[in-house]
């Protein structure tokens, strides 16, 4: 079986990991381990991250990243296993090409990988966003009043709802 290098990033409930990190690492630890993982690095990525919409009705998350190297039969089981873990909201795992991975794995043990975040941080503050999102009204780029070609003859918002005037069929008893 291939031993083959991996990076995932896990974002955990940061309610959950301010209360217990040690246990939550820990946890994750043993739990790759139980599938012959053999952890190459592990750090925080972004303690107290935004999300960018919310998961699980959370805003915030606990993000952490590892790399690892484990046999590529055993990755779906750990995956599913994942699945069972309370405190984590999601994760995210990739296959790291041999050819590269020398070179990620000596970005991430010198420069500490801080240097995609902090590069999509800069990217927000020269944008003047404080979140990721396509959403026009996230962003503040909502409209002031609607486009003028709303406004029809009945107004803003179409005609009025429900039966509408009563109409003279001429088949009413005369009385």
């Amino acid at each position: 079986m291939p031993v083959v290098l991996y990076e995932t990033l896990y974002a955990f409930d940061s309610t959950k990991v301010s209360a217990d990190g040690d246990a939550i690492r820990g946890g994750l630890r043993a739990n790759l381990e139980k599938y012959g993982a053999e952890i190459v690095i592990e750090r925080p990525w972004d303690e107290n991250g935004k999300l960018a919409y919310p998961i699980n009705k959370q805003k915030k998350a606990y993000f952490y990243i590892v790399y690892y190297k484990m046999e590529s039969t055993k990755q779906r089981e750990l995956e599913s296993d994942l699945r069972l873990n309370e405190s984590l909201i999601r994760h995210m795992t990739i296959n790291i090409d041999p050819k590269w991975a020398e070179t990620v794995l000596d970005t991430a043990k010198s420069d500490h990988g801080r240097f995609a975040l902090k590069s999509m941080q800069d990217d927000q503050a020269a944008l003047g966003e404080g979140i990721i999102s396509n959403d026009p009204l996230a962003r503040g780029e909502g409209f002031e009043s609607p486009p003028p070609n709303l406004n029809g003859p009945a107004g803003p918002g179409g005609p009025p709802r429900g039966r509408g005037p009563r109409r003279d069929r001429g088949d009413e008893k005369p009385e």
